[in-house]
């Protein structure tokens, strides 16, 4: 390494009941190779041996979230007793594969233009295509991609993303208290989406790290019919309401009836998929939820559409 000063980086990983995926992804946030950094887990109510196995480590800081099973707030609480100039944030299960991903954040961010966060791509263990790269938003909220091969994203390393990718992002710890980072009013979802939105009504610009792919690792979530049911139901809600907040009048009124479709068609999917209700009802569950906060979200939206200093929805249009 050249011989520079180099900022204080904060890794910050979110844990709940995640030991299976910690004993892979934190060994790698040991070996990366950056001159200084410290390690933060902040652990949301773990009962499954999570903090022992974490306690093992003295390089690791474990912090214990004073709400628990709210993933936004424990961000939040992360960051704020984070020592560095810049956060990485990672979920439990993103496993970490390049070492210098410290160094190549920071330098990447010092030589592209008025960055507000870089998104790490990445790919579900055991597979050889992703669609985790170049987030977009649109009139169902959120675009989906088609799959392209792993190799392939790399050449997207660099190019501007709608927001970022909740699972792993680099933003300067400043950005992230101008916005507001996470809205702790949602327990889950909506984060990344949120933050995103609000980073480029503020002038800045989401940025995609795809020089390497990371490795998601917790894609089993998805195959427990409760814990999707749960999670669907919550973002499902969370989507309505960052819409809510933060598109202008027209574009909000459009999208949420997009929204509406597509969330109605998704959870009617997964209902059939995995042969059970609970998916479908998470979609009525999900707007008795936005309906019963909806003075909050109209609250909050005066306060950000007051603040906003593009007044465009120019996060629309990222291709």
């Amino acid at each position: 390494m050249i011989d520079k000063y180099f900022p204080l980086i904060s890794v910050i990983m979110l844990n709940y009941n995640g030991l299976a995926y910690i004993k892979r992804t934190i060994p790698p946030l040991l070996e990366l190779d950056y001159p200084d950094y410290e390690i933060i887990i902040v652990d949301n109510g773990s009962v499954d041996g999570s903090l022992e196995y974490i306690q093992k480590f003295d390089r690791v800081k474990l912090l214990k979230s004073p709400r628990i099973r709210a993933k936004n707030f424990a961000c939040n609480y992360g960051v704020k007793e984070a020592q560095g100039d810049f956060i990485l944030l990672l979920d439990n299960d993103m496993l970490i594969i390049e070492k210098e991903i410290l160094l190549d954040l920071y330098t990447m961010l010092e030589e592209l233009e008025n960055v507000g966060c870089i998104s790490l791509a990445n790919y579900n263990e055991g597979e050889r295509k992703t669609k985790n790269y170049k987030l977009k938003l649109g009139y169902y909220f959120i675009k989906s991609l088609k799959k392209i091969d792993i190799e392939e994203v790399k050449k997207f390393h660099g190019s501007l993303t709608a927001y970022p990718e909740g699972k792993g992002l680099f933003i300067e710890k400043k950005k992230w208290e101008e916005v507001g980072g996470y809205d702790d009013h949602l327990l889950f979802g909506g984060d990344d989406n949120d933050l995103g939105i609000k980073l480029w009504m503020m002038g800045y610009k989401c940025y995609l790290y795809s020089k390497t792919l990371q490795i998601h690792t917790g894609m089993a979530e998805r195959e427990d019919v409760k814990k999707y049911t749960i999670k669907w139901k919550e973002m499902f809600y969370a989507h309505l309401y960052t819409v809510t907040k933060n598109y202008s009048f027209f574009n909000m009124l459009i999208t949420l009836w997009g929204l509406s479709i597509y969330g109605f068609i998704k959870s009617v999917y997964f209902a059939l998929k995995m042969r059970h209700s609970g998916p479908f009802l998470s979609f009525f569950s999900g707007y008795y939820l936005f309906f019963k906060n909806l003075s909050v979200a109209l609250e909050k939206r005066k306060d950000i559409q007051k603040r906003r200093k593009i007044k465009e929805d120019i996060f629309l249009y990222i291709e």
